[in-house]
C-alpha cells in the first residue's frame, strides 16, 4: 500500500477545532491546502474577518501529496499555450507564475519561515531527436514569455541527453512546513481555521449561506479552494479532467545535483532534492493516468521504482505516495467566480503546478474580493469558453462520463456473490437491481456501499494499492467504508446490502 508522503510524515502539524454551530465572517474560504491558506491569509492581512474549513486536516489533502516544484515551466508547454491563447496569454502565464514564486519567497522572508525554500534552476531536458526538435520550439516560446531561458549541452544529472533547457531562479521548499508556518500566522492574526467540518451546499444570496457538516455559514464571499470545485455539481467538471500521479522519496547518502528535472516521455518523469527533519531525500515522480482507470496501481509504483533504479541507482526507497491533479482542457486553470455566480469563487486544473497555481489563484482571489484589478485575472477567469482551444481536448477527456452512464447499467458486475471477493480486495457486485461495491478485509468482514458515485452516477472501480474506490467520471474517490476522500463528491457511498445472486438484468437505481 501507499504509505505517508515524505511531507505528512516529516510535519507535526496542531490540531484545530471542528465547527460546532452557525457562523457568521466576511469570507468563508473551502479547503485547507496552500490555495484555501495563502488566500486566507493575504484577506485576513487585508483586514477581513476569515473563516477556513477543511473537510480532514489542514494540509493533508493534494498539498501533503504533492512532489512541491515551484516553477513557470507549465504541463502545457509554451508554443502549445501560444496556439491557444496567443503571445501575450503565454507571456502573462510565465510571469504570472513568476510572481507567485516571489509571493512565496515574501511570506518565507516575511514571516521566518524555516521550509527549505530555495531558489534552484529547472531543466527540461530531451532523450530523443523528436523530443529535441519540441524542446527547440519550446525554448522560442519560452524566450517571447519573458523567461530567463538558455539552451545547454551539458547537463547536471547522469543521464545521456540531446539537450536542455534551463531556466533560471525556479525554486523548491518544503511544502507542509510552508502550510503550517502560514496556518500558525493565520490563527495568530485572528483567523479562524475549522477541521472535520465538510462544505455540503452553497446558497449564493446577499450574504451567501454555506452547509456543513458543523452547522451553517453566512460570509460575503466564498472561496472554494479544494482542488476539485465542490461548489457546482457539472459547470466546470467537463473541462477538467483527475489523474492519479505518483512519487517515491529516497534518502540521499551522496550529493546530488541542485535542480528541478523534467524529462519528456509520455508520461513524463520529475525530479528534485529536498532537505527535512529527517535528512535529504531524492524525489522521483510520475507514472499519471486517469483516475479509475487502472485497477492494479502499485504497477505505477514498480515503474517508478524501476526508473529510480535504472536512472539513478536508487534502490532504497523510504517514501512512496500518491496524489491528484486536475488537468484543463486548455491547458490553464481556472480561477475566478463560479460560473453563474457573483459572489461564489472557485479555482481548480492546477496539473502538475499545484504549488504554484495554489499560490496565484490565492492572489487573483483575493484581489477579487476586495475590488482590487488583477493582471492576471482574465487570462485564468474560470468561466471561459475557448471552443478552438477547448474542443478536441473536451471531447477526449469526457467521452468516459456519458459512456459510463450507459455501460455502468449494462454489466453483471465482477463477482457473481460474495464469496467471490477474497480477502484485501474489492469486486463489484450486481445485488438485484443495484451495483454494490463489496470490500472484504483481511479479518473476513465485508464492507458493502452502493457502487453510483454521488456526484453525477458513474459507477466507482477499485483502486487495489490504495484500497479506495474511484469514480472514472469525474475523479471522486471514497475509502472502503464509502466516506469521500476526493471531491467532487461531497456526500458519502450510501449504506447497501447484498441480495441473493440473481439473473436479473434491470437497470441500476
Amino acid at each position: 500500500m501507499a504509505l505517508p508522503s515524505l511531507w505528512i510524515e516529516d510535519t507535526p502539524f496542531p490540531t484545530y477545532p471542528k465547527l460546532r454551530g452557525n457562523l457568521d465572517t466576511d469570507v468563508l474560504v473551502v479547503g485547507a491546502g496552500i490555495a484555501g491558506m495563502t488566500a486566507s491569509l493575504l484577506l485576513r492581512q487585508a483586514g477581513k474577518r476569515v473563516a477556513l474549513i477543511e473537510a480532514r486536516q489542514v494540509g493533508h489533502g493534494e498539498t501533503g501529496q504533492t512532489t512541491a516544484h515551484l516553477t513557470e515551466m507549465l504541463d502545457a508547454r509554451y508554443h502549445v499555450l501560444e496556439s491557444k491563447f496567443g503571445h501575450e496569454g503565454a507571456r502573462l502565464a510565465a510571469e504570472s507564475s513568476r510572481a507567485a514564486i516571489d509571493r512565496i519567497e515574501s511570506f518565507v522572508g516575511g514571516l521566518g519561515v524555516d521550509c527549505g525554500f530555495e531558489r534552484v534552476p529547472g531543466y527540461l531536458y530531451a532523450e530523443d531527436e523528436k523530443q529535441r526538435s519540441d524542446l527547440e520550439k519550446e525554448l522560442e516560446s519560452l524566450q517571447r514569455a519573458g523567461a530567463d531561458v538558455a539552451w545547454v549541452d551539458s547537463f547536471p544529472l547522469p543521464i545521456r541527453v540531446d539537450g536542455a533547457l534551463r531556466v533560471e531562479r525556479q525554486a523548491q521548499l518544503h511544502p507542509l512546513e510552508y502550510v503550517r508556518a502560514l496556518a500558525a500566522q493565520l490563527v495568530s492574526s485572528g483567523g479562524q481555521i475549522f477541521e472535520g467540518t465538510r462544505l455540503l451546499d452553497v446558497d449564493e444570496g446577499t450574504p451567501c449561506r454555506v452547509s456543513t457538516t458543523g452547522g451553517a455559514v453566512t460570509a460575503e464571499h466564498v472561496l472554494v479552494l479544494t482542488n476539485a470545485p465542490v461548489s457546482t455539481r457539472f459547470a466546470l467538471h467537463p473541462k477538467i479532467a483527475a489523474y492519479r500521479t505518483y512519487a517515491l522519496a529516497a534518502r540521499l547518502e551522496k550529493p546530488f545535483a541542485a535542480g528541478l528535472f523534467w524529462d519528456m516521455q509520455d508520461p513524463y518523469h520529475y525530479t528534485r532534492t529536498q532537505k527535512t527533519r529527517s535528512g535529504s531525500f531524492l524525489i522521483v515522480g510520475g507514472e499519471d493516468h486517469k483516475t479509475g482507470k487502472k485497477k492494479e496501481t502499485g504497477e505505477c509504483f514498480d515503474r517508478l521504482r524501476e526508473y529510480a533504479a535504472t536512472q539513478f541507482g536508487i534502490a532504497d526507497i523510504s517514501h512512496r505516495w500518491s496524489g491528484q491533479v486536475l488537468e484543463p482542457v486548455d491547458g490553464l486553470p481556472f480561477i475566478g467566480r463560479n460560473p453563474g455566480a457573483r459572489h461564489v469563487h472557485v479555482a481548480t486544473g492546477f496539473s502538475g503546478n499545484g504549488m504554484t497555481f495554489g499560490t496565484l489563484a490565492a492572489m487573483i482571489l483575493c484581489d477579487a474580493v476586495l475590488g482590487v484589478e488583477n493582471p492576471w485575472a482574465e487570462l485564468y477567469d474560470a468561466t471561459r469558453v475557448k471552443p478552438l482551444a477547448q474542443a478536441r481536448e473536451f471531447v477526449a477527456e469526457n467521452v468516459d462520463f456519458p459512456a459510463h452512464l450507459v455501460t455502468d447499467r449494462l454489466v453483471r458486475g465482477e463477482a457473481g456473490s460474495i464469496d467471490q471477493v477474497p480477502s484485501g480486495q474489492g469486486r463489484l457486485l450486481r445485488s438485484g437491481r443495484r451495483m454494490v461495491a463489496v470490500y472484504r478485509d483481511e479479518a473476513g468482514t465485508v464492507h458493502a456501499r452502493s457502487a453510483v458515485c454521488t456526484h453525477l452516477g458513474c459507477h466507482v472501480q477499485w483502486n487495489q494499492e490504495e484500497r479506495s474506490w474511484d469514480c472514472p467520471c469525474h475523479g471522486s474517490r471514497f475509502d472502503v467504508d464509502g466516506a469521500v476522500l476526493n471531491g467532487p463528491a461531497v456526500k458519502d457511498l450510501e449504506e447497501a446490502t447484498v441480495e441473493p445472486a440473481s439473473d436479473e438484468r434491470a437497470p441500476n437505481e
